[in-house]
């Protein structure tokens, strides 16, 4: 499924499309939930349900065109789901062009994440470990914080790594 959604939002705050998105998707599944940064999986099975791909781009006005991976029978509810969520965080943020991209959703958002407050592993896109700790939190940016054995925080923007569940023992 393909959409291309025109949110009259600053480029800076286009960055949260994705995660706005991935809400959209589990107002619309309820089974979804949201493994960070943008990855929608299954609650029970933690299996990927959907994987979201956007590109922002400028042709009269910004846009950003949004692939997903969704079956025929749930095609048309995911998509109004997405709209709607994406008009009221458009909505939210008119106004106070300010105002961090995912400030309007962030307490949804951080409800529907899989590992927060679980042990995770930090790792790079070629899938080495950078860190290993208790997934804290996400900001208003998207970026994960880790907290560490020794207490110390670490943030990680989404761009660079992808969180999942840290399976060693200790």
């Amino acid at each position: 499924m393909r959409l291309r959604l025109s949110p009259s939002v600053g480029m800076y705050q286009m960055v949260a499309i994705p995660h706005v998105v991935a809400l959209g998707v589990c107002d619309a599944l309820p089974q979804a939930w949201i493994m960070w940064p943008h990855t929608v999986v299954d609650a029970s099975s933690g299996e990927p349900l959907v994987h979201i791909h956007t590109q922002a781009g400028y042709d009269k006005g910004m846009f950003a065109n949004v692939e997903l991976d969704v079956g025929d029978d749930v095609a048309a509810r995911v998509e109004s789901a997405i709209r709607q969520r994406v008009d009221a965080w458009v909505a939210d943020l008119a106004g106070r062009p300010a105002l961090a991209p995912l400030a309007p959703v962030l307490g949804d958002y951080a409800n529907r994440l899989v590992h927060l407050g679980s042990r995770v592993v930090v790792l790079y896109p070629n899938g080495m470990v950078r860190a290993r700790g208790t997934f804290a939190g996400v900001d208003v940016w998207g970026r994960a914080t880790v907290r560490l054995a020794g207490g110390e925080e670490l943030e990680f923007p989404p761009e660079r790594y992808r969180i999942a569940p840290d399976d060693q023992r200790g």
